[in-house]
C-alpha cells in the first residue's frame, strides 16, 4: 500500500520555520560564556597561553607553559574509565521491578500456566482450580526476572557491537576536558542479518537473511550541541540544537530518506548553488592558533552547508503545518518532536520516536555547578595554580638567564682594539696613569640565584593541584615518590588508591545519571523496534558504577572471611557459584576463561561425590575384614590357650578355628554351648 503523502501548509511552515532558525540564533548568542570557558580550558590543556596573558608577557622573556593540565586530565580520564568500566563486570544491570506489573497478555499466560500446572499436579479440572496471591505473586516475579534477565542479554550485545566503551571514553574525556560530555541516541540502522526457521513442509530448520534495525549511538562534540541555557537544569530543557556542518551530497543524501521533506530540500538546492556555512566566533580563533593545523586552510565557507536539527516541544499546529497528523483537540497541545531546518527552510519535522521520559541527548556532568548549568571541569578548577605554576616556571627559567659570574669594563682604561668577550683564560690589556693606575679595568661581580625558593614555590602550587583535582599522583599512576612500607603490599596500596578516590566519588554517582538514561533508552527502543515477548517486562535500570571505589582487597578479604566461618547449617542457604563469581571477581579474574560452565561443574560435582561415597564403602570394607581378622586372631590365641589348658578336645579346637575362618557364627555359638563345663576345683 503506497503512503498517503503528508499535507503541508507551505505558509505556516515558512513561518515555523523562521521561529525555529529565530530560536537557533538565540541559542548560539546564549551559549557565547560557555564558549570562552571552553576555549581557555582548550588552551589550558594544550599548553597555549591565552591572548590577554600572553600579552603581559615581555617579548624577550620565557613563554613556557608546564602542561600540568594536560596530565591531570588524561590521568582522570584514565582513573574513571578504570572504575566505570572493571574489567570484570558491567556498570549497569536490568533487573525485574520488585512489585512487576506485567502487560495483561503477558500476566494471563502467567496465570494459565499456573492453574494448567496445579490442576496437573492435584488431578482435577482447572476451572476447580484455585491459586492463592502468594503463588501468584511470586510466579510473576520469577516470570519478571527471566524477561529481566533476556533484556540486560539483549542490551548487553547491542553495546557491544556498537563498541559503546570507545563511544563512552570520548564523552568521559569531554566532560573532564569541557564540564560536560554529551551522547546522542538510540538511532537505528537497517542491517541485514541471517535467522532460522523450520520448514512446516519439509521439516527441518533452514538459514533466512532478513531486514533489521540496530541501535546506534553517537558521541556529540560539545562545539556542536546548543542547550537551552535558560532551562534551571539540563533535564528541565524545552529543547535543543544540534549543527551539523554537511558536504552538498550528504545534503543530497537527506533528500532520499523517507523522514526528510524530498522536494524542499531539492528547491534549495538549486537555489543555493553554493553552501550556508558560516564560521562561528570560536572555530576562527581555533583555526588563528599557532598550534592548529586548520590555521592555513583556505577559507572557502561555500563549499560546507549548516544544518540545524532541533529536539524538543513542538505544538500540534506547526506539526500539522509539517503534514504531521495530528487530532483537532490535541493542536494546543506540545510535543516531543524532532526539526530539521537549512537557514529558516523546514526539511523535516517528525514526533520524536519516544515520550518525554526517554532523552534522545544524554549528558555527564563531571561537577554539578549551581552557577553553571553545564557543570565544572578539571581545567576551571586547576586554572589557577595551573597559571600560578607558569608564571613561577617563567620565573626559574628567566633567573638562570642571568644568574652568575659578570664583568664591568671601563673602557677608557682598556687598551683599544681587543676582543673583550669574557673566555678562558683570557689576557685583557690595559691603559693608565697616575691615580687611574690604581683602577681596575675589569670589575666581577655575581647575581644571586632564587630558584631555591621559587622552585619551593612551584611545589607548593604542584601539592595544591593535587588537592584541588581530586586525585593525588600515585592515583593517576606516577608512582615515583614512592611510599611507605606499609603501602608497598598490593593490599594495601590498592586501599590507598581506593582511598584516594573517594573525593570524585559524586564524578561517579554523575556518570550512574548517565548510565541509566542510557540504558533506559536502549530498552525502550528494544521495546519499540525489536520487540521480544521473552525480554519485555517491567524494569528497572541500576548503575554499579559508585560501587567499584571499593578496594577491592577489601571486598576480597570479606568474601574469604565470610566464606571460612560459615557453618554448615548455613551453607545450604548461601549461593556457592555466585559467591566464587564474586571471589574471582574481587581479584579481578576472567570469568570466561577460569569459570567452567555450570553443567558441566554439577556433572563434576555429582561425580566427585560418587568417587567419595565408593571411597567410603571401599574404607568400611576394609577396615570390617581388618577388624574380622583381628577377632579371628585374638579367638585363635585363645582357643590355642585353651587346648594348652585341656579344656577342649583336639576335634572342638579344629572346629572353632574353622568357623572363626569361615565367619560361621551360628557354628561358632553351637560349639559353644557343646563344650563340656570345667569341673570346679
Amino acid at each position: 500500500m503506497d503512503m498517503i503523502p503528508p499535507v503541508i501548509d507551505e505558509s505556516k511552515l515558512q513561518d515555523f520555520g523562521r521561529r525555529i532558525f529565530a530560536l537557533y540564533q538565540t541559542h548560539k548568542t546564549d551559549r557565547k560564556a560557555a564558549e570562552e570557558r571552553w576555549l581557555r580550558a582548550l588552551r589550558q590543556f594544550r599548553g597555549i597561553y591565552d591572548p590577554e596573558v600572553l600579552a603581559m608577557i615581555p617579548a624577550n622573556k620565557s613563554k613556557a607553559y608546564p602542561k600540568l593540565t594536560r596530565w591531570k586530565v588524561i590521568g582522570t580520564v584514565a582513573r574513571l574509565m578504570q572504575m566505570l568500566f572493571p574489567s570484570t563486570e558491567k556498570n549497569y544491570g536490568v533487573k525485574a521491578s520488585p512489585l512487576p506489573d506485567l502487560p495483561a497478555e503477558q500476566l494471563q499466560k502467567v496465570l494459565n500456566d499456573l492453574v494448567a500446572a496445579k490442576a496437573e499436579a492435584m488431578q482435577t479440572d482447572p476451572r476447580d482450580v484455585l491459586l492463592e496471591d502468594e503463588e501468584i505473586e511470586k510466579a510473576v516475579l520469577v516470570q519478571a526476572k527471566s524477561r529481566a534477565e533476556r533484556m540486560e542479554l539483549k542490551v548487553d550485545d547491542d553495546l557491544q557491537e556498537m563498541q559503546f566503551i570507545t563511544l563512552a571514553r570520548k564523552v568521559v574525556f569531554s566532560a573532564v576536558l569541557y564540564n560536560v560530555g554529551v551522547l546522542q541516541g538510540p538511532l537505528h540502522i537497517a542491517v541485514k542479518v541471517n535467522r532460522w526457521q523450520r520448514d512446516p513442509n519439509k521439516g527441518g530448520y533452514t538459514v533466512v537473511e532478513v531486514e533489521k534495525y540496530k541501535p546506534l549511538f553517537e558521541f556529540q562534540p560539545v562545539w556542536g550541541w546548543y542547550p537551552d541555557m535558560s532551562a534551571a537544569a539540563l533535564n528541565k530543557q524545552d529543547g535543543t540544537f544540534i549543527r551539523h556542518i554537511m558536504a552538498r551530497w550528504e545534503v543530497e543524501a537527506l533528500a532520499k530518506r523517507p523522514d526528510f521533506l524530498k522536494e524542499r530540500i531539492e528547491r534549495w538546492l538549486r537555489e543555493h548553488t553554493g553552501g550556508n556555512y558560516q564560521a562561528e566566533w570560536w572555530e576562527t580563533v581555533m583555526k588563528a592558533e599557532a598550534k592548529s593545523d586548520r590555521s592555513l586552510v583556505a577559507s572557502k565557507e561555500d563549499r560546507k552547508y549548516e544544518a540545524a536539527a532541533y529536539y524538543g516541544g513542538v505544538t500540534g499546529h506547526d506539526l500539522r503545518a509539517a503534514g504531521v497528523q495530528v487530532a483537532d483537540e490535541a493542536l494546543g497541545k506540545t510535543f516531543q518532536a524532532n526539526v530539521w531546518t537549512i537557514g529558516d527552510l523546514v526539511i523535516k519535522a517528525k514526533l520524536a520516536p519516544f515520550d518525554g521520559n526517554v532523552r534522545q541527548h544524554h549528558w555527564f556532568l563531571f561537577e554539578e555547578d549551581d552557577l553553571s548549568l553545564l557543570g565544572n571541569g578539571q581545567c576551571d578548577t586547576l586554572r589557577d595554580s595551573q597559571l600560578s605554576l607558569c608564571e613561577v616556571t617563567r620565573a626559574a627559567l628567566d633567573d638562570m638567564s642571568v644568574i652568575g659570574p659578570m664583568v664591568e669594563i671601563n673602557d677608557d682604561l682598556v687598551t683599544p682594539g681587543q676582543n673583550l668577550t669574557i673566555r678562558k683564560h683570557m689576557t685583557i690589556h690595559r691603559e693608565g696613569e697616575g691615580q687611574s693606575a690604581n683602577m681596575a679595568a675589569v670589575r666581577p661581580f655575581n647575581i644571586e640565584s632564587n630558584l631555591t625558593d621559587l622552585l619551593a614555590l612551584r611545589e607548593t602550587f604542584l601539592d595544591s593541584a593535587d588537592k584541588e583535582s581530586g586525585l593525588p599522583p600515585p592515583s593517576l599512576g606516577d608512582v615515583s615518590g614512592g611510599g611507605s612500607e606499609a603501602l608497598r603490599t598490593q593490599r594495601n596500596a590498592s586501599m590507598f588508591l581506593g582511598a584516594a578516590a573517594l573525593p570524585i566519588r559524586d564524578t561517579v554517582r554523575n556518570y550512574d545519571d548517565f548510565t541509566i538514561s542510557v540504558i533506559s533508552a536502549l530498552v525502550a527502543w528494544n521495546r519499540k523496534y525489536d520487540a521480544d515477548a521473552g525480554r519485555d517486562g517491567d524494569h528497572n535500570i541500576i548503575a554499579r558504577g559508585s560501587t567499584s571505589l571499593i578496594a577491592k582487597e577489601v571486598l576480597s578479604q570479606s568474601l574469604d572471611d565470610l566464606r571460612q566461618t560459615l557453618t554448615p547449617d548455613e551453607m545450604p542457604h548461601v549461593k556457592t557459584r555466585a559467591l566464587l563469581r564474586e571471589r574471582m571477581k574481587a581479584r579481578d579474574l576472567p570469568l570466561d576463561e577460569l569459570l567452567e560452565d555450570e553443567d558441566v561443574a554439577n556433572q563434576r560435582a555429582e561425580a566427585q561425590q560418587q568417587a567419595q561415597q565408593a571411597q567410603i564403602e571401599n574404607e568400611m570394607q576394609l577396615t570390617d575384614a581388618q577388624a574380622a581378622a583381628f577377632v579371628t586372631k585374638s579367638l585363635t590365641n585363645i582357643a590355642q590357650a585353651k587346648k594348652l589348658e585341656g579344656a577342649i578336645s583336639i576335634d572342638t579346637f579344629k572346629a572353632v578355628i574353622a568357623a572363626l575362618e569361615s565367619g560361621d557364627k551360628l557354628a561358632l555359638d553351637t560349639l559353644k554351648l557343646k563344650q563340656p563345663k570345667k569341673e570346679e576345683s
